[in-house]
């Protein structure tokens, strides 16, 4: 006779349903993140279209640090920010000098923050107005939680990116025999499957690159404390030194700001051709100071290679992120790689386009599971109507968000930031009380095709002399919003055309 289980059959059942809610869930925080980070490669790009009217400046020679660091150092004392100094330089893709400070961050509360934008002669302006450019920086970077919280939930969906992309292709045994086998025309799901597993292969060296440099630049901090555990005895600081460098003297007297024009021409002996990416005071005007000074190297992936001196212009260390152990330079290579920031626009198209892949491929995945239910007889029409609402209800949440924030002209990021959820969460109550996923996809579509069309020509129609960047958006966006609107149209023919 056999056993009878003595868990019930519909908790059972319940558990069952959770867990495929479950896997939902973080496939649809895998796909926020991949259609944030895409997104997010163009961020400098975006910041130039949102502050057109912004001062440019081109290259910056040491004596235009060193006055905007004293103009910056000033003002920061008298605004109570005078703890951490940030001059951050020109790059081809983002032609500011940007300038931060940040007061002592060490008692209750938030600290204070000042922030910016110098001109060709060192005169500080008021910071520029990006307030949809943050949002969009602060959505992948944290998913707007706080601090490290937020960065290591981001580490983390990329692991499990990683993962998904390990046990796709374990599971798929003739997947690159197939490489190239793409068949149209037959079932919904046959098509879905071999364009999730070509484009999976096709671009399985980016998919893996990005993924894994997202896991462990998210997961660094993280990474950091456990490092202090195992190989410190808990000592965090000591960790944070090895991997950071030195670090600033406990020493509060007060002490002039130290002259920067030597430590940039030191660097520039050492390693000619370098440039400057951004010049960092820590515990300024102390004598405890140190002075950071990050540099580009030619013919070097790592883009941020650190140069430490005390406050009195005395070298005292090099991170290494060129020349050092293969660790530190892996580290030093991880954000280039990750966002494409070290081949100038064309590469960054590249990205654009093999990130749109992946989020292709992130979106398919769950469209494949489902179809084969309903295949199965065993159908699941409200994950299906949310899926496709959270796929395709990104285009005029994103949109929506951007042209708020440009009609609003404010700095506040808090405005796009609830346009995008309110966009969001709207589209994903109308999928449920509707009938037909189908149709909701489709309306999405038009409906953020046309959003985009629009936000191109108002922005280019409100700054008719736009500059490159501004037109390399724009342009994006209209072609983009073009190809939405049009490739539904087509499709609505075809599915009306009578046999």
């Amino acid at each position: 006779m056999p056993l009878s289980s003595p868990i019930p059959g519909s908790f059972t059942k319940a558990v069952l349903g959770a867990h495929q809610w479950l896997g939902i869930v973080f496939a649809a925080l895998i796909y926020l993140v991949c259609v944030s980070g895409t997104l997010s490669v163009l961020a400098d790009e975006f910041a130039q279209w949102e502050a057109p009217s912004a001062p440019r400046v081109n290259s910056a020679a040491a004596g235009l640090y060193a006055r905007v660091a004293a103009a910056a150092f000033a003002e920061a004392r008298a605004g109570g920010a005078d703890h951490d100094l940030f001059v951050f330089g020109p790059t081809p893709e983002l032609p500011w000098l940007r300038v931060f400070a940040l007061g002592e961050h060490d008692g209750p509360g938030a600290p204070v923050e000042l922030e910016w934008l110098a001109d060709a002669e060192g005169r500080l302006q008021a910071p520029p107005r990006t307030p949809w450019t943050r949002f969009l920086r602060d959505h992948h970077y944290h998913l707007h939680l706080p601090a490290p919280y937020g960065a290591w939930a981001v580490g983390a969906v990329g692991t499990l990116l990683l993962a998904s992309l390990l046990s796709g292709l374990l599971a798929h045994r003739r997947i690159f025999r197939d490489a190239f086998r793409l068949r149209r025309g037959g079932s919904r799901r046959v098509s879905l499957a071999d364009l999730h597993n070509r484009i999976g292969v096709w671009a399985l060296p980016f998919h893996l690159i990005v993924s894994l440099t997202g896991s462990l630049l998210g997961l660094a901090g993280l990474i950091v404390m456990l490092l202090a555990l195992a190989a410190y005895q808990g000592d965090q600081d000591r960790a944070v030194a090895a991997l950071l460098g030195p670090q600033p003297g406990s020493d509060h007297a007060a002490a002039p700001l130290p002259e920067t024009v030597p430590m940039l021409r030191e660097i520039e002996r050492s390693t000619p051709g370098a440039t400057i990416t951004s010049v960092v005071f820590q515990h300024v005007g102390t004598a405890g100071q140190l002075v950071s000074i990050a540099t580009a190297e030619p013919r070097h992936l790592a883009r941020n290679e650190r140069w430490t001196f005390d406050g009195q212009g005395n070298f005292l260390a090099k991170a290494g992120f060129t020349d050092g152990s293969v660790g530190m330079r892996i580290y030093g290579m991880l954000q280039p790689l990750h966002f494409g920031t070290y081949g100038g626009i064309g590469l960054k198209l590249i990205y654009v386009a093999l990130g749109l892949g992946m989020c292709l491929v992130v979106a398919t995945g769950p469209m494949l599971w489902l179809a084969r239910r309903r295949g199965q007889g065993r159908p699941l029409p409200a994950a299906e109507r949310l899926w496709t609402a959270l796929v395709w209800g990104q285009l005029p949440a994103y949109a929506a968000a951007a042209l708020v924030a440009l009609l609003a002209g404010t700095a506040d990021h808090v405005l796009p930031l609830a346009v995008y959820w309110a966009v969001t969460l709207g589209t994903a109550l109308l999928a449920v009380r509707g009938r037909d996923e189908w149709r909701c996809g489709h309306r999405l579509r038009v409906g953020g095709g046309l959003l985009l069309a629009g936000l191109a020509c108002g922005h280019a129609l409100s700054w008719p002399a736009g500059l490159p960047a501004a037109r390399v958006v724009n342009g994006l966006l209209l072609v983009a919003g073009i190809a939405l609107v049009v490739g539904v149209s087509r499709r609505r023919v075809r599915a009306w055309r009578p046999e």
